[in-house]
């Protein structure tokens, strides 16, 4: 397991849904990068720490890497280009190397930026996957995401009330990953179209917030870690009138 890169995921916010895999890898690996953000008072946080807080693992393997929560992806490259430098020097050095992301490593993770430096590198690199947050909507809401031959969309964004008509028509589910670009107008599609939605917000942590209730949605400050599940089951045809 030396000389070995590991992404690692720590699942969506529960400690206790990370999996036994992903818990022994951390629990024996010399150096753990996990990401952090700065909002504008300078103030740091991270969600990935409030995970790895919660588990048995020695706390000075961690080491924080800073995330710009900017469009302008420049500095955010540049910084995920030092993180894969920095990783690969673990690596050839001999020690056990692994880069946490929430929900699961595959599924819209910092990891996926990093993988084409381990390749020219020659590094070895694994993945270990874990419960992404929308599976854990799923669970909150206590419905299924699909059944049978349900297509299923996950998008990150969406750019106009238009587009989403169009993917809610053509699928029995879509779930909108960080609904905060949305929140202008969201509340006011759903109850426009009568639509059966769940919304969730920092699920698995001490601040989660979940609701079906559209009139709720309409008064809420919708933050960055956020999602909404939107079931069509009858594939009803929305209409932009």
């Amino acid at each position: 397991m030396k000389q070995t890169i590991y992404g690692v995921a720590l699942g969506p916010g529960d400690p206790d849904l990370i999996t036994i895999k992903a818990l022994k890898t951390l629990q024996q690996a010399d150096v753990i990068y996990y990401p952090e953000t700065t909002n504008e008072k300078g103030m740091k946080s991270s969600m990935a720490m409030r995970v790895l807080g919660s588990l048995e693992i020695d706390e000075t393997k961690f080491r924080p890497v800073s995330v710009a929560m900017k469009y302008d992806r420049s500095e955010v490259n540049e910084t995920y280009r030092q993180l894969a430098a920095k990783c690969i020097q673990h690596a050839k050095a001999g020690e056990m190397v692994a880069v946490v992301s929430e929900g699961d490593i595959a599924f819209y993770s910092t990891f996926a930026y990093l993988i084409d430096d381990f390749k020219k590198a020659g590094v070895k690199y694994e993945m270990i996957p874990g419960v992404p947050a929308f599976i854990l909507g799923g669970s909150l809401g206590l419905e299924p995401i699909c059944k049978q031959t349900d297509k299923v969309l996950v998008v990150p964004e969406v750019k106009s009330e238009n587009q989403l008509g169009e993917y809610v028509s053509a699928n029995e589910t879509v779930v909108i990953m960080k609904v905060s670009k949305l929140k202008d107008w969201i509340a006011g599609f759903l109850q426009k179209h009568q639509l059966d939605f769940f919304y969730g917000e920092y699920m698995g942590a001490d601040k989660q917030f979940t609701t079906r209730d559209v009139s709720v949605l309409t008064e809420r400050r919708i933050p960055y870690f956020s999602i909404i599940i939107i079931r069509n089951e009858e594939q009803i045809k929305l209409t932009n009138s």
